[in-house]
């Protein structure tokens, strides 16, 4: 038996035609995955870009580099990876989309 969703008929992890849905987590806007770029903590403990989706661990998703200021302002990077985020280069993070 399915509990019932806040939101009925919309679930996180809904596969549409284009693939899974994530959610930004800068601007909190609803993508397939194929549109949003993956961030993961990488082997060092610092965030990285993850462009072919294979490294392991948790994943954070981001539209863009507007999403990426926002997702800083408000600490959303540390949430996202419930802590385990050393310390966050944003430069180096911003060339994820040059």
């Amino acid at each position: 038996m399915r509990r019932a969703t806040k939101r009925p008929g919309i679930h996180p992890t809904e596969i549409t035609a284009s693939g899974p849905v994530r959610t930004c987590v800068g601007c909190g806007s609803r993508k397939s995955q194929a549109e949003l770029t993956r961030f993961v903590v990488g082997p060092q403990g610092g965030v990285v870009a993850d462009r072919r989706r294979k490294l392991p661990g948790r994943g954070a998703y981001l539209c863009g580099a507007g999403c990426l200021t926002a997702a800083l302002k408000r600490k959303a990077l540390g949430r996202a990876f419930r802590g385990k985020a050393g310390q966050v280069d944003p430069s180096a993070l911003g060339q994820a989309w040059e």
